[in-house]
């Protein structure tokens, strides 16, 4: 197994992003537990969001695949200074708040792929040519995605709600300048 990552911006990511083999990933995905039978999580909910987020500022698409085969994909953007996540109970740290922020918006990997570090491997080729000081995202506090991301470093910046019928996830924050 040969895993190649590739990032994409633009029309190109776009293209990618919302095609088939992309959207059954993420349905695919979404349908575990503990997302699954969440309205957020819909494949035409998926669709609407990453639509509107193409159009804002940094929207990248870094991908990895085995030959032809999907095996995950990372979506962030931009979050400007001043913007923090809608729903959040808490306020951002004034730091992060400050500041521009690469904001993680799905990191995604098929199942049969997990445990090998590609996840990681996926998350630090989104971050490695951004150029925020601080990298953002939103996590459920019951997935095992929330302890993996604590075991990398990221910190918890207090309960977002983001959708009246949805889980409150909690918001994580990652220091790039203090990454090595």
């Amino acid at each position: 197994m040969t895993i190649d990552f590739r990032h994409r911006l633009g029309p190109d990511a776009a293209e990618a992003v919302l095609s088939v083999d992309y959207v059954d990933t993420y349905e695919l995905i979404y349908s575990e537990p503990p997302y699954s039978g969440l309205s957020p999580y819909t494949r035409a909910e998926f669709v609407a969001r990453t639509t509107a987020q193409m159009k804002r500022p940094g929207f990248e698409l870094v991908t990895a695949q085995d030959g032809a085969a999907l095996v995950g994909f990372c979506i962030g953007l931009t979050m400007e200074a001043g913007r923090w996540w809608g729903g959040a109970t808490t306020g951002a740290p004034s730091e992060v708040l400050d500041s521009p922020k690469a904001a993680i918006i799905e990191l995604i990997l098929r199942k049969e792929h997990r445990g090998r570090g590609l996840g990681k491997r996926l998350l630090s080729e989104m971050l490695a040519g951004r150029t925020e000081p601080y990298a953002t995202l939103a996590a459920h506090p019951s997935a095992a995605a929330h302890a993996m991301y604590e075991r990398w470093g990221w910190q918890s910046a207090g309960p977002s709600q983001p959708v009246a019928d949805g889980p409150t996830l909690d918001l994580m924050v990652l220091n790039l300048r203090e990454e090595s």
